[in-house]
């Protein structure tokens, strides 16, 4: 297994918009400060960086080269309690990808999503481990000699153009904290790429129940252009190469 390092980014705060309901008139509520969205880290995979590094992907990359591309995208999505202790009950985080004007045998897809399963928070992640044909290798995903447990989060929509992860509070887990989604996107070769990003959460509020909200995202993090996009790694050319190890 290869790994790579995932560049620190910037948390954004992103106004939380109550979903519009036929039984409650406008204007709908407007939740500030309780969730931050980060900038994309878009890191494209190639043959040359993973001869370089030593990497073990380097025969599928080269093989995949004339036909297909492979990108890594991630985002940090950090939930925050509130002063009323009103709290989250569930979250989603969404990617819908696109390649305009491309058709539909030409789309790209989620080749490999990161989380897919997990019972319980875990520190934002640093690095991802990848496969030799660019799974992404989870770790920490079930607490082991638990029992039974609910599921915190899982990831859904691998090799779908429209991967998706759900966040769940559980008793044992109030959904607080910096919860970082990761997905290697496979594209046709040289065609563009655009991820399209949703945020939506429901908060359980003590006078009026279960409210659902949409993040109201800005343009610069709704829409993502994976060829034009670059993370830190893209000014220093010997930063974040793959290092090889278990």
């Amino acid at each position: 297994m290869t790994h790579l390092e995932l560049p620190p980014t910037p948390l954004r705060e992103i106004d939380l918009v109550e979903v519009p309901r036929l039984q409650l008139p406008a204007p709908q509520r407007r939740i500030e400060g309780r969730v931050s969205l980060s900038t994309a880290v878009v890191h494209p995979l190639t043959a040359e960086e993973a001869a370089a590094g030593e990497a073990d992907w380097l025969g599928f990359l080269t093989a995949e080269a004339s036909h297909s591309d492979y990108l890594l995208l991630s985002l940090t999505c950090a939930f925050r309690p509130s002063a009323n202790s009103d709290p989250f009950a569930d979250a989603a985080v969404g990617v819908r990808l696109e390649s305009p004007d491309e058709p539909a045998d030409r789309q790209p897809i989620a080749w490999s999503i990161s989380p897919k399963k997990r019972s319980h928070p875990v520190e934002r992640a640093t690095t991802i481990g990848l496969s030799a044909k660019l799974a992404i290798e989870s770790t920490l995903e079930i607490t082991p000699g638990q029992g039974r447990e609910d599921l915190f989060i899982i990831g859904m929509g691998e090799r779908d153009s429209d991967p998706e992860w759900r966040i769940q509070a559980t008793s044992r887990h109030p959904l607080i904290g910096d919860e970082t989604f990761t997905l290697i996107v496979k594209a046709t070769a040289g065609a563009p790429v655009q991820a399209h990003v949703t945020v939506a959460a429901t908060i359980k509020h003590r006078r009026f129940g279960l409210i659902p909200y949409r993040a109201d995202l800005p343009a610069a993090l709704r829409t993502i252009d994976l060829r034009r996009q670059t993370d830190r790694r893209g000014q220093n050319p010997t930063a974040g190469l793959p290092t090889s190890g278990a």
